[in-house]
């Protein structure tokens, strides 16, 4: 469906606009060697309709801007909404102040019950104001400058720690299930973790791989974090940055999330990177972080050179306002793209 006003096209993507849009792209984007194996990286051309909508002066050939979103179900006090991540939104800057940009934003928030962005520029906060979006939440990013494998062990207390490459052969669909029904309802608001969502959130994603960490005690899956080392798009270089990506445990549980963290920095520190990053917005787990030396916007004399680190939360909600609470909201690097745009030209 099109919606068309004063000159100008609103539409989703079909097939035959790829040229188009990469060629818009090279504009937005003049400091990508490659455009094209950039777009490949990008999550949404695995989709077979990618989720884009595109704005077309009739006057011209060619899309004058975009935005690109992720459907994704989040669960808020017991029920499930169907939402979408805004993640990439462009304008042509001669085409700027002319109203498109909410145009946009209002075709894909019409179709969800909720719309949110954890990571936007200026232009596009200040479009999401004017049509209503909630005040930005701070999200922090921590980053370890100098991990080191021996720094973070942390005694087993009586967990095992099973690891796993996530493809569509993962053995522990059932204990990942069985989990998400044990603590999805302990949260306020989550995006839902389901093996079904965690394999086509991290399965067969070309040079992405991932690696699950499953935590045990008895025989019952009590968490589990999944990373990856971003390695050098070419060249045999050693990965410089470690993800810890996303990770589920019951809001408490400190201590399997330490523990889970320690493999994990040691999984990621074996294959020699030089960096980690976790993203988190659990107060508890960021306190866990901060004793393992893991640096934020808060930490003393560097929160300047730090800053980049903070994202920012904004939101738009059909529903009750009462049910969705920013500070309430669990939320890492994996709930949205931010882990993707994580590699070496």
């Amino acid at each position: 469906m099109s919606v068309t006003s004063n000159g100008f096209v609103v539409r989703p993507y079909a097939d035959g606009d790829r040229p188009a849009v990469l060629e818009l792209l090279r504009g937005v984007w003049p400091h990508k060697h490659d455009v094209e194996r950039h777009i490949r990286e990008r999550w949404w051309w695995r989709w077979d309709q990618p989720p884009v909508i595109l704005v077309e002066d009739a006057q011209r050939p060619g899309p004058i801007g975009l935005c690109v979103y992720i459907p994704f179900p989040l669960r808020c006090r017991g029920r499930e909404l169907a939402c979408a991540w805004f993640v990439d939104f462009f304008i042509l800057p001669e085409y700027q102040g002319k109203g498109l940009g909410q145009r946009l934003t209002q075709y894909v928030q019409d179709r969800f019950d909720l719309t949110a962005s954890l990571s936007q520029t200026a232009m596009a906060y200040r479009v999401f104001r004017k049509m209503g979006w909630s005040e930005r939440s701070r999200v922090t990013l921590h980053v370890h400058p100098l991990p080191w494998r021996g720094l973070f062990w942390t005694p087993s207390r009586g967990r095992r720690i099973l690891g796993y490459p996530i493809d569509r052969a993962l053995p522990v669909c059932a204990d990942l299930d069985a989990l998400w029904g044990s603590v999805r309802d302990a949260y306020a608001c989550l995006s839902v973790r389901s093996s079904e969502r965690i394999l086509d959130r991290y399965a067969d994603q070309g040079h992405r791989q991932y690696q699950l960490l499953c935590a045990y005690q008895k025989q019952a899956c009590v968490g589990y974090m999944i990373v990856r080392a971003v390695h050098p798009m070419s060249g045999n270089a050693p990965p410089y940055y470690g993800l810890i990506v996303d990770y589920l445990v019951a809001p408490d549980d400190t201590a399997t999330f330490s523990i889970l963290l320690s493999r994990a920095v040691s999984h990621l520190a074996s294959l020699g990177v030089r960096r980690m990053a976790i993203l988190t917005t659990s107060p508890a787990d960021a306190r866990v972080l901060r004793r393992r030396a893991f640096l934020s916007p808060d930490t003393p004399l560097l929160g300047r050179a730090l800053r980049a680190n903070n994202k920012w939360l904004t939101y738009q909600a059909k529903i009750d306002a009462r049910l969705v609470d920013p500070g309430g909201w669990f939320l890492t690097m994996g709930d949205c793209d931010i882990d993707y745009v994580w590699y070496q030209e």
